[in-house]
């Protein structure tokens, strides 16, 4: 299997269909163990974002998306999924650390939007220490594992990223310090 950006493999997908799968740039910005780190740039709309994925055995795909307006997310993508459109909860488990979650499930996949800057952190943390995650069901059953091997270094990259596409352009008038503290809130 090819390992590309979860949400460019998912957005490639659908519009290849319609003949927009040129409008996704993908640029691999960083590799190690399990993990990849990609900055995609829609074409059309010009938006940006920069992803750090996982892939398993199974072809099941964990991301975290990093969005130029600020906004984190974490999906979860299975091809044999179909499911309805939906609220679902679900167990994230790092380690023995457990993260009870609520996301929107949706044909092959489910994504979570990280509203709580603070357990975001947390959980990036735990993320970037750990040695593996385990997705489970409510009712403990479980739907996938995934390697956290090179995902504290991954998740730098991430950050790197994120801080390049949320930069101000105009260095006289803006909301960005170039001297103020790195974007990346584990140092």
């Amino acid at each position: 299997m090819v390992k590309r950006s979860v949400i460019s493999l998912c957005i490639a997908t659908a519009f290849t269909t319609f003949g927009f799968a040129d409008e996704y740039d993908e640029r691999k910005l960083f590799a190690k163990g399990a993990w990849e780190v990609e900055l995609t740039h829609n074409t059309s709309s010009g938006s940006l974002w920069c992803s750090a994925d996982t892939f398993n055995r199974n072809s099941q795909s964990m991301s975290i998306v990093a969005y130029e307006n600020n906004s984190l997310a974490l999906f979860l993508f299975d091809q044999d999924w179909s499911l309805t459109p939906r609220p679902v909860r679900f167990f994230l488990d790092i380690d023995y650390s457990r993260w009870d979650m609520t996301g929107n499930a949706e044909d092959i996949g489910v994504s979570l939007q990280m509203t709580d800057a603070q357990a975001a952190i947390k959980f990036l943390k735990e993320l970037k220490k750990g040695s593996a995650v385990a997705v489970y069901t409510v009712e403990e059953r479980r739907l996938a594992t995934f390697s956290l091997s090179g995902s504290s270094a991954a998740i730098t990259s991430l950050f790197e990223c994120w801080k390049y596409i949320t930069k101000d352009k105009d260095p006289f008038g803006g909301n960005a310090d170039p001297f103020g503290s790195s974007a990346d809130p584990f140092h």
